[in-house]
């Protein structure tokens, strides 16, 4: 079976003296990351990592990353990417259920190890990789084919985890050339955030399959910094959310900017606001190639891989080795033109959720057949237009906010009686938590400071950002709360 250590390692070796990684105005070449996978392999042997452990990331986008997950795949164990800035109350229902070896932060980020200190915490110095001496807890084994778990909450708003397999990997960044070729002479820009599966797979495992480069900004924010990170490495493919080209865009009007390098400016994770694409026109020289992915297909699905031949407001055909179909609701196929739900089966489709047969039974048919949940129509030439959700997960910038996650925070605050979170349009973000309170009698309190209640307990892009006070949410006969009744209230 192929596994991802082996040929990102054998692209690596390939390059040993040629500069595959830019980070922080310098570049590292492939000998020096696989020095740091040496050290870092030999680190976890002797903290009494196994085959069939988890080592848990709380980093920022680095080289330490690349090389960290090479050393725990080696071993046979799997990676667990998060939000080093998710908030304590965020982070550990999903620590508790993935149960790492150990938790590793970047050198000196006392924020990212706070609240999780139950947990063997290690730091790591983000450029070299080297990690301080520690011991894990060992746990409960899970297949050394498994490569990543992502993790979300789930439309229950509790913990759900996503694992990957390298089969499922390696087929999708083969597919993703096949479709979209990538060169030795680009170099592709890591703004996306790790934790989410489209930062990870395009811009950390896409590149090194391909023997491009890289160029990694530990977070897009701040835009300029990012603009910048574009221009000084030379970047030609960017692969970016919708809410990210809105923000390039404001910064680059306050501070004018060239870059000449770019071929490729290609969007996911959110419906793309079309005025953008003329943004991107100005800004990088090319057109928006808009694309589609989820976390259970890890995660490219389509996109339109042509300026020429791209159809703007879809998102493009489907990647080959995919079979799909779109279905009605009893599952029939439909023809083109006619809305449906988007089904899809073939390798880079996850295989359930962890120790989740009832969620994995909902979404995943014992045949192979992946429901997405996304009312889409397609065209003759099979270009595919994104119409609806079935559910109710909001997307801010690309981030899945689960409503139900949220509500669970607001329902403890001491003045709240009952809350429901539902979506709201947003020109940067495409969305943004809108919350509906019912406060308990002779409760007192303003949206502020509901507002303020939440940092710290929900990563920022969850943080409802406007708060509405109502007497009642209204409900079905069986007592469901109708989030559409809620939507369409101005």
């Amino acid at each position: 079976m192929e596994r991802l250590e082996d040929l990102l390692r054998e692209s690596l070796r390939k390059r040993a003296a040629a500069d595959v990684f830019w980070w922080n105005g310098d570049w590292l070449k492939g000998q020096a990351l696989l020095a740091a996978v040496a050290a870092e392999r030999e680190a976890l042997i002797a903290a009494g990592f196994k085959e069939g452990q988890r080592l848990m990331t709380l980093l920022p986008n680095c080289p330490a990353l690349l090389t960290l997950a090479l050393a725990v795949w080696s071993l046979k164990g799997t990676l667990i990417p998060l939000n080093m800035r998710a908030g304590t109350d965020n982070l550990l229902p999903t620590i508790d259920l993935v149960q790492p070896f150990a938790i590793v932060v970047a050198r000196g980020d006392a924020k990212a190890a706070a609240g999780v200190l139950r947990y063997p915490v290690v730091e790591i110095e983000p450029t070299a990789g080297t990690l301080d001496k520690f011991r894990g807890v060992e746990r409960k084994t899970t297949p050394p084919d498994w490569a990543v778990f992502f993790t979300t909450s789930g439309t229950t708003g509790l913990p759900k985890a996503v694992p990957l397999s390298h089969e499922n990997f390696i087929d999708n960044v083969r597919s993703i050339c096949k479709h979209f070729p990538i060169y030795p002479h680009d170099t592709i820009i890591w703004a996306l955030p790790n934790f989410h599966s489209f930062g990870l797979t395009l811009s950390m495992l896409l590149p090194q399959y391909a023997g491009a480069k890289v160029a990694a900004v530990p977070a897009f924010m701040p835009p300029l910094k990012t603009l910048e990170a574009i221009r000084d490495a030379g970047c030609t493919v960017l692969f970016l959310v919708p809410a990210m080209l809105e923000f390039l865009k404001r910064s680059a009007a306050h501070n004018p900017i060239e870059i000449d390098t770019v071929r490729a400016v290609i969007t996911g994770g959110d419906r793309l606001n079309l005025s953008l694409d003329q943004a991107s026109v100005e800004l990088f020289g090319h057109p928006i190639l808009e694309g589609y992915g989820t976390t259970e297909c890890s995660p490219v699905v389509t996109f339109n891989n042509d300026e020429k031949t791209r159809k703007l407001g879809t998102i493009g055909p489907v990647l080959p080795g995919y079979e799909w179909k779109v279905c009605d609701q009893q599952g029939a196929p439909l023809p083109p033109e006619t809305p449906g739900v988007l089904k899809l089966r073939g390798k880079s489709v996850f295989h359930g959720y962890y120790e989740a047969p009832q969620a994995t039974a909902e979404r995943l048919s014992p045949d192979g057949w992946y429901d997405t949940g996304d009312v889409v129509k397609y065209d003759a030439d099979g270009y595919i237009t994104v119409l609806d959700r079935l559910t109710d997960i909001i997307i801010v910038g690309g981030f899945n906010v689960y409503p139900q996650e949220v509500e669970r925070i607001l329902n403890v605050h001491p003045s709240i009686a009952q809350a429901a979170v539902v979506s709201m349009r947003h020109l940067v973000n495409g969305e943004i938590p809108r919350a509906f309170v019912v406060l308990k009698e002779g409760a007192s309190v303003t949206d502020r400071d509901i507002i303020e209640y939440c940092k710290g307990k929900l990563a920022n892009y969850k943080i409802p950002r406007k708060v509405d006070f109502v007497e009642s949410l209204p409900t079905s006969p069986s007592g469901k709360i109708l989030r559409r009744k809620l939507r369409e209230l101005e």
